[in-house]
């Protein structure tokens, strides 16, 4: 069944509760310690009361070194398998490790159990968006939209506005790529983004992937606008070099070949020839490739902001 209609709503009520801090129970809900390792045991339990702790105590110190020692947390989470194969926590914290070393075919394989439709508890938005990056990382575009489809609105419990930004802009990406969702899906991820965007450096980068969403639908004026809106457009090559965001692969090519299209027309013609070379070639997005580059002499006056 299409949900899309239910996205502006989405939307609407994260924009009204954004000054306000997620509720204990928001949080909990998303929290990636698994449920077994919350609250007391019961009675049934009691027998399996010393080792449960200590595999949970285990999870918790592997998942405290998922970013200092991404190695260690990688180790401990192994150790759990060995004695528990199914413990699907443990798994996810050996993918998320793994991403981090860059083991992204072990990462893809230990996170794409988090999509199946199991009836289990909601997976922590971390984890979907380190799927959605593991699937990125392995061009598996169609896989990569389904981990940040399933982000989607939950990209608000990430714990700061910058993951929060980095989270929208990767979820429209990914969708305005793979061509699974409308338009206006991705441009409504798109503003959520640039709502959360100010101080964070990437304003521009919101601004110019609204160009591109607006220029695969023929609206050339949109895109113009949206392009105005770009007030430094040497900072954008610097996501070329960065992991500060994860962009299917060509994606930055179409933007920077639309923001230098009239003002370095050689230079924007690099970028689209890269364009057409890449995965993204034969989609929406790659056919910007095929556009003139004598729009114009200069482009429209950018607005300092």
């Amino acid at each position: 069944m299409n949900v899309g209609w239910a996205l502006p709503l989405v939307i609407v009520m994260q924009t009204r509760s954004a000054s306000m801090l997620p509720r204990p129970v928001a949080w909990a809900a998303q929290s990636p310690r698994p449920a077994v390792c919350q609250g007391a045991p019961g009675l049934w339990q009691v027998s399996r009361q010393a080792l449960l702790a200590r595999r949970c105590r285990e999870l918790s110190r592997g998942q405290a070194l998922l970013f200092a020692a991404p190695d260690k947390a990688r180790v401990r989470a192994q150790a759990l398998l060995v004695e528990a194969p199914e413990w699907a926590e443990a798994r996810v914290l050996r993918g998320r490790a793994s991403l981090r070393l860059g083991d992204t075919t072990t990462a893809l394989a230990d996170l794409a159990p988090l999509l199946a439709d199991d009836g289990g508890n909601v997976p922590d938005p971390f984890a979907l968006l380190d799927g959605g990056r593991a699937a990125l990382a392995q061009k598996d575009l169609a896989l990569a939209a389904r981990f940040y489809r399933a982000l989607g609105s939950r990209a608000a419990l990430l714990p700061d506005r910058t993951q929060q930004v980095t989270a929208y802009i990767e979820i429209a990406a990914a969708l305005l790529a793979s061509q699974t969702a409308p338009v206006d899906d991705v441009l409504a991820y798109l503003r959520e983004a640039r709502r959360r965007s100010a101080g964070s450096g990437f304003t521009g980068l919101c601004a110019s992937l609204t160009a591109v969403a607006w220029a695969t639908q023929g609206r050339e004026a949109e895109a113009q606008g949206a392009l105005s809106e770009v007030t430094d457009p040497d900072a954008l090559a610097g996501f070329e070099t960065g992991r500060d965001v994860w962009l299917p692969d060509g994606m930055l090519h179409a933007v920077l070949g639309l923001v230098w299209e009239r003002e370095q027309p050689e230079l924007s013609a690099t970028h689209f020839q890269a364009l057409a070379q890449s995965a993204l070639g034969s989609t929406a997005v790659g056919k910007l490739a095929t556009r003139s580059h004598s729009r114009g002499a200069k482009a429209p006056k950018r607005v300092a902001r």
